[in-house]
């Protein structure tokens, strides 16, 4: 399972490198510190111009996804399919789709709501949130914590393929509680 959640997120984040900008403001390639809004349309793949610090969002379209370095916020809804690739201290959100895929780095912090499918390939000290997803997989590549409410089923991955801990409040942690 773990291999294929890999290979899903791998071939949507390719997918969305090698798609055409449709982004509505910026031409797919955006400022940091403004908000590149892209919707309507089919596809729109959104890129930070300055590596970091972009507010990429995107909605009511069938494809999108977003590439950006450290401390963006990304944010997608109403779509069918839709990735991010992000650096570290990043605020990745995805709802009311059918599958969000995401690679962040160490800090990261990504919801997943009214989703069909998620999976999520966080680093250390990261929290991870899925509610109302139908299929949560995450990935901690250090400590984490998840929180998946009404998900079924959640599967969290620890480094070296360990289990995750449960935690009093409900929790699942990658390290402590």
């Amino acid at each position: 399972m773990q291999g294929r959640c890999v290979l899903y997120l791998t071939a949507v984040v390719v997918g969305t490198l090698l798609g055409a900008a449709g982004c509505h403001s910026g031409g797919g390639s955006c400022a940091a510190g403004v908000r590149c809004d892209c919707n309507g349309g089919t596809d729109c793949y959104q890129g930070c111009a300055d590596g970091d610090g972009c507010d990429l969002y995107c909605h009511n379209m069938v494809h999108c996804g977003g590439v950006c370095g450290d401390g963006c916020l990304l944010e997608c809804h109403d779509v069918n399919d839709c990735s991010s690739s992000c650096g570290d201290n990043c605020t990745i959100s995805c709802h009311n789709t059918v599958s969000c895929g995401a690679f962040c780095g160490a800090n990261c912090q990504y919801d997943c709501w009214s989703v069909d499918r998620c999976g999520v390939r966080a680093g250390p000290g990261s929290t991870i949130s899925c509610n109302s997803v139908t299929t949560c997989v995450v990935e901690c590549l250090g400590t984490c914590q998840v929180s998946c409410n009404d998900t079924n089923p959640g599967q969290v991955t620890c480094p070296g393929g360990a289990s995750p801990i449960s935690c009093a409040n409900g929790l699942l942690a990658c390290g402590s509680c």
